[in-house]
């Protein structure tokens, strides 16, 4: 039954009930009831424990089994210190009476007291058999295992309060702290998701709880996590605004996560707050040192960073970049000044200095900067800036033109570096230039002291002499060069002039050996050489020696052979020498051989024609133009060059060039056709029209066979016709049993520059009667886009409407494209008829359709018609053919008008055939039939055919 036993116990027990009974044998009875009350009293009010103790026991002698005698005695045990004779007393008492509680919650608060959890967790056991929920048994035993560290027992006892007692504060307050508990100690094992979950459900009962707000903000903080725990510190500060450790905190996240402008208002902050701490002094300057590295912060922020810390060298190297960085070499130049003030002498600066006045440029400031390196770190390096700078500044002053500026400032900087080879080298080119040569050599002369083997100064060097005229010295430098290197060209050129200028002095100065000698000394190495040869051949003719100068002449002649220069001397002196039949055959080769500028100008301009016509293939005509141009330049007189010229003009559209070089031409040649042919179109296109059909005529007259030439003649002339008179007649024929019917028109029309104006007068008789109609029409073009078209017509006879208008607008568009919007108007004897009137046409080649469509409104309803018409050109658009067809009633059918208000309401249809033909553009004639189906009324339709004829005379 007992599951917390101990073996001692039992002994004690054992040797504690002999003593009893021996006791009770000696003494006198007293009711042990009455020795129960006397303990109680000797216990409670008097305090004296060892008389309550024997009085116990005396009536435990008397009454083994006096429960509560037992269980006072435990308890006197307990509080005088005698642990293990009441947990004796009380476990007797527990064998006779296992379930007792009394007993079982002094064993619990005994071995609690003493530090002994498991013992008294395995009474609180024992209790819990009897009372499962009791909840204070549970919150007993939950604080024995927590102290003890049994977390899974603890979670399971949570479990069953929080199920049971939620409600209860003591429960709630004790379930926060086991939250925080589990949270911190999942953080400490490394869970901490878990810790997060713990801190979570805290926060949920209780949002401002600073444990939680704490340990969930570290837990994120170690997850990486740090905008998460930012706002946690946010809600931290919010309670606690003057906590020093969240702001730092918050601060350090901003700044790792780069959110720089959060980051310095808390750093800000506290060092605003408490000044006297250095880490808040130092964790500003890191912010500070961040923010200055970043794109656009240097200048606002480095500058705090220097208030801060006035020796902060990286502060100042970011000013200076971030200037440097802009172009503004002014104050970067102006912040290493600064630094410079509080880091004197730094290389690192005095570098960075340097590198930023070159780039003003500022070269004084610059070589003043690298003499202070130079002087402070001297070596090869420094050495080496300070020499490049002084050469640019220098190459700079030259550019300027400013040489004797350049001069001083390489001639200081070779104070300070003697001999530097760059700086030495440049002034000699600086003397050289001023016209001091000797200067430049002796420069020269320090170089290859050092250097005598740099063939680039012996060159430079040789150079400068031969400016001197110095030749013979000069030609000294350079034979040790071609010595040296016989394969270089360079060298054997330059030796060759060199020797060749001595040999002139030498000649002019009547040294004839040593001039001779030179120049021999030329040909040995430069057989080739043409002027050595022909002052070799002069200086002997000079001498009065003109057999040896033809013996050299010949001699050169096997090397440079058939040159003409050496022909024209080698007859010469044959000539000189009597021989005058070998100098004319020499005289017949040089005039075979350059029979010159005939051939070649003709060969030139055979090519000049061919590009042109590939240009011309491919229709670059501006190419060809320019061809052609050259070539006229070479070949004024050329026919085929002002053919080509005539062509390409018109291709480019520049006419009046057209007449100016065809013109030419036929002055040279009159009946050249496509001269003519080029002449007549430009004409055309110049609206020259009587000129044009002249030439065309011309054509004709030339070749008679062209019937071509004719008809454009004719064609040309059709435009110089002014007025034309004409007569058309129309015949209709009726089934139905009604009368034919006829109209006769007389017109004339008059062409002016704009267009064109007609008169005409219609003659009509019908089965209703006969009668005359008047006319007018006209065409007026307003721009090569828009053009107008008018008519009006009157009549009072019944075969005519009583009055009629009309007008249409029409724009051209690209690609052959043409639209039209017009009205019509038609006044009969009882009805007024409107008509709008909208066409599209369209060129196909020598094809053209168009459109057209009529909406007529009667006082009652709309009514519509409309009209395709299509043709076909024949002979360059002079003639077609055309085919017509018409669904309803048109305002323009002549032959049905007179009465458009009966038969605009009715279906008709209608199909056109005919010709129109022009005669040499003089006359016209035309031909067209036509057949309509007419409705008359209701399911009742007629047929009308209608013949029409036309004839037009042009004057």
């Amino acid at each position: 039954m007992f599951k917390c036993s101990v073996k001692n116990i039992f002994i004690a027990l054992a040797f504690l009930l002999a003593g009893t009974a021996t006791y009770a044998q000696r003494s006198g009875l007293v009711s042990s009831d009455v020795l129960y009350k006397l303990a109680l009293d000797a216990r409670k009010e008097n305090k004296d424990y060892v008389k309550a103790i024997r009085l116990c026991k005396k009536a435990l002698s008397q009454s083994p089994d006096y429960t509560d005698v037992r269980i006072l005695l435990g308890r006197l045990y307990q509080e005088t210190g005698q642990p293990v004779a009441a947990a004796f007393e009380w476990n007797v008492v527990l064998r006779k009476e296992p379930g007792n509680t009394e007993v079982l919650q002094a064993l619990v608060n005994l071995y609690d007291s003493q530090g002994n959890p498991a013992e008294a967790i395995c009474y609180v056991d024992m209790l819990l058999e009897k009372s499962p929920l009791d909840k204070n048994l549970l919150l007993k035993k939950y604080g024995m295992v927590t102290a003890g560290g049994d977390v899974v027992t603890q979670a399971r006892l949570m479990a069953l309060l929080r199920l049971h007692y939620a409600s209860d504060p003591q429960v709630a307050a004790l379930l926060k702290d086991y939250q925080l508990q589990a949270a911190r100690q999942g953080r400490s094992a490394g869970n901490t998701d878990g810790a997060q979950r713990m801190y979570e459900q805290v926060l949920l009962r209780e949002p401002d709880n600073r444990d939680a707000l704490e340990g969930l903000a570290a837990a994120l903080e170690s997850q990486g996590r740090a905008q998460e725990a930012i706002t946690y510190y946010d809600r931290l500060l919010h309670l606690f605004p003057d906590n020093t450790t969240y702001r730092l905190k918050r601060s350090a996240m901003q700044l790792t996560a780069r959110n720089y402008t959060a980051a310095l208002e808390d750093a800000q902050w506290l060092y605003r707050h408490h000044k006297e701490q250095p880490q808040f002094k130092q964790h500003l300057t890191d912010v500070y040192m961040a923010m200055v590295q970043q794109p656009g912060g240097a200048p606002a922020y480095a500058e705090q960073l220097l208030a801060l810390q006035p020796r902060n060298k990286g502060a100042y190297e970011q000013l200076i970049n971030h200037a440097y960085g802009k172009g503004d070499y002014t104050t970067a130049n102006s912040w290493c000044n600064k630094a410079l003030q509080v880091f004197p002498g730094d290389a690192e600066l005095l570098k960075k200095q340097v590198g930023i006045q070159e780039a003003m440029p500022d070269y004084p400031a610059a070589t003043r900067t690298a003499l202070q390196l130079l002087q402070r770190y001297p070596g090869s390096v420094e050495t080496q800036r300070y020499s490049g700078l002084q050469l640019a500044y220098a190459n700079k002053l030259i550019r300027e033109q400013q040489v004797t500026q350049a001069v001083a400032v390489l001639q200081s900087a070779l104070q300070q570096v003697p001999g530097e080879p760059s700086l030495t080298l440049l002034l000699s080119n600086m003397h050289a230039l001023q016209g001091h040569p000797r200067e430049a050599v002796a420069l020269l002369d320090q170089l290859l002291a050092k250097q005598p083997a740099d063939t680039a100064l012996l060159y430079k060097k040789s150079g400068l002499l031969e400016s001197m005229q110095d030749y013979r010295t000069a030609a000294g430098v350079t034979r040790q060069l071609h010595t040296a290197y016989p394969a270089d060209l360079r060298y054997r050129r330059t030796l060759a002039d060199q020797l060749l200028g001595a040999a002139r002095q030498d000649i002019q100065q009547q040294q004839y050996p040593a001039a001779k000698a030179a120049l021999q000394e030329i040909l040995q190495f430069m057989p080739a050489e043409k002027a050595a040869w022909v002052y070799l051949i002069n200086l002997e003719n000079q001498q009065g020696q003109p057999q040896q100068a033809l013996t050299y002449t010949t001699d050169a002649l096997h090397t440079l052979a058939a040159d003409s220069l050496l022909l024209q001397k080698k007859a010469a002196l044959l000539q000189q020498l009597g021989r005058y039949t070998d100098a004319g055959v020499i005289a017949a080769q040089l005039y075979q051989r350059y029979p010159a500028d005939t051939a070649l100008r003709q060969l030139y301009l055979e090519q000049l024609l061919a590009q042109g016509k590939q240009c011309r293939e491919k229709q670059q005509w501006d190419s060809a133009w320019q061809y052609y141009q050259t070539a006229y330049a070479v070949a004024p007189a050329d026919t085929t060059v002002l053919t080509y010229l005539t062509t390409t003009a018109t291709a480019r559209k520049q006419y009046d060039t057209t007449l100016m070089y065809a013109d030419k031409g036929l002055a040279l040649w009159p009946a050249q056709p496509v001269l003519l042919a080029q002449k007549a179109h430009a004409l055309e296109q110049l609206h020259r029209y009587a000129d044009a059909a002249g030439v065309a005529r011309q054509l004709y007259a030339i070749q008679p066979g062209e019937k071509k030439w004719r008809e454009y003649a004719d064609h040309l002339n059709g435009y110089t016709y002014k007025n034309q008179a004409g007569v058309i007649y129309m015949q209709s024929v009726y089934d139905k049993n009604q009368q034919p019917a006829s109209i006769v028109s007389l017109q004339y029309m008059r062409r002016h520059q704009r267009g064109t104006v007609l008169g005409r007068v219609n003659y009509a008789t019908r089965e209703a009667g006969s009668g005359i109609q008047l006319e007018a029409e006209t065409y007026y073009t307003h721009n090569p886009r828009y053009y107008s078209y008018g008519l009006i017509g009157w009549s009072d006879a019944k075969v005519f409407p009583l009055f009629r208008a009309g007008y249409s607008l029409f724009r051209n568009f690209n690609k052959g494209w043409e639209g039209e919007v017009g009205a019509r108007y038609i006044r009969s004897d009882t009805s007024n008829n409107y008509s709008a009137v909208f066409s599209v046409g369209k060129y196909f080649g020598n094809y053209w359709a168009n459109l057209r469509a009529f909406y007529t409104h009667d006082e009652q309803q709309w009514y519509q018609a409309y009209t395709l018409t299509n043709r076909f050109y024949l002979n360059d658009r002079q003639d077609f053919i055309a085919l017509i067809g018409n669904i309803g009633a048109s305002p323009d059918d002549r032959s049905r008008n007179f009465q458009f208000g009966n038969v605009v309401g009715f279906t008709s249809t209608s199909l056109t055939a005919g010709f129109q033909k022009n005669v040499r553009s003089r006359a016209t004639i035309g031909a067209y039939t036509t057949w309509t189906r007419q409705q008359i009324a209701k399911q009742q339709y007629g047929n009308q055919y209608d013949a029409y004829l036309l004839f037009l005379w042009n004057f």
